[in-house]
């Protein structure tokens, strides 16, 4: 995750506004938001899930889910009833929905 937290930045920096690296510094600030971030790299997962997995209120998952969400870091999805997240475009390639699974030593 480190790797990917690195070049993300340097790519946002490059080709972003002050603002986005702002948010995006902001988004990655909290250790919560970074351990969302690495579950989310695995699998999608609903808020009740991560909140099991974090041992932290559905509410306080939401709460990170928004920040993230505005920094383009995570997606919501509707799946019926119920909603999941999963990895943003920001972080296209990395984890299970990307062309290697996440892992960087593929081409």
């Amino acid at each position: 995750m480190d790797k990917v937290v690195a070049r993300m930045l340097k790519q946002e920096t490059v080709a972003g506004a002050p603002e986005d690296v702002a948010r995006l510094c902001q988004a990655l600030s909290v250790e919560t938001r970074v351990r969302v971030l690495a579950l989310l790299q695995k699998r999608s997962m609903c808020v009740g899930a991560l909140a099991r997995a974090l041992g932290i209120t559905d509410a306080a998952v939401s709460q990170h889910l928004r920040v993230l969400r505005d920094a383009g870091l995570v997606i919501a999805e509707r799946r019926g009833r119920a909603g999941s997240y999963r990895l943003g475009p920001k972080l296209e390639g990395v984890g299970y929905g990307g062309e290697n699974g996440g892992r960087e030593d593929q081409p």
